[in-house]
């Protein structure tokens, strides 16, 4: 069962986020808080949380103060800023307070799904067009990438193992730690370890870097191809 915290002072919004979180897993245990001292008290009476989606502007939330404070409190807890104020300031101010990733409320809701179950999975994610002096996301093999960039990292992926490539082209499918351990028939720790191994191999800071990358190098097939196939 995942545990998931939704801070806005809109119940309206609060209200459709829920519903929206509730097609991440078959069994989902939803938390609302509307201002941030709520917020604070259900991180601490009713926590531990798998996830803490919070907006900036909130009563007596202090903006990316509020950010910094939440996360403190909530510890390992990924913390995603989900906001209306869309822009290159508080993108920046919420990824400095220590938010795993910033979501604009313009996002679709498929796109919502999927940096969310990124976030779940150990990945971060700020868009990357408002990352001011940030590498953008998903820029680690960039499509276009000279010969010697394609051949620097073709050489890092050949020195991962076989399983450590198994979980690489599940990664890039856009599937989450659980899902990878199932269709490995592996733990989720285990996951967890390879991940880390093969991002540290690639030289990425996360994983959806390490899935562009198992996508441009023909490892994995994009999610929605990975999909339709799985349909089909």
């Amino acid at each position: 069962m995942l545990k998931i915290l939704i801070c806005d002072d809109h119940q309206l919004y609060r209200n459709g986020l829920a519903l929206l979180v509730e097609q991440l897993d078959g069994e989902i245990q939803v938390a609302e808080a509307g201002s941030f001292p709520e917020t604070m008290n259900a991180i601490s009476a009713e926590g531990p949380f798998d996830l803490i989606l919070a907006d900036l502007k909130m009563p007596l939330m202090g903006e990316s103060r509020g950010i910094a404070a939440i996360k403190r409190e909530a510890g390992t807890t990924p913390v995603v800023v989900v906001s209306a104020l869309e822009t290159q300031k508080y993108v920046n101010e919420s990824a400095a307070a220590g938010a795993n990733g910033f979501l604009p409320k313009s996002a679709s809701a498929a796109a919502m799904l999927d940096v969310l179950k990124q976030v779940l999975g150990g990945a971060t994610y700020f868009p990357a067009e408002l990352m001011e002096g940030v590498t953008p996301i998903g820029l680690a093999a960039p499509r276009g990438a000279d010969e010697a960039q394609s051949e620097s990292i073709r050489a890092r992926i050949g020195e991962l193992t076989h399983r450590q490539v198994d979980v690489l082209a599940l990664v890039g499918e856009g599937r989450s730690n659980k899902d990878i351990a199932q269709v490995l028939g592996i733990s989720e720790g285990t996951v967890k370890v390879h991940v880390g191994a093969i991002l540290k191999a690639l030289g990425t800071t996360n994983r959806t870097q390490a899935a562009l990358i198992a996508i441009d190098f023909g490892i994995a097939k994009p999610h929605h191809e990975a999909a339709s196939s799985e349909r089909a």
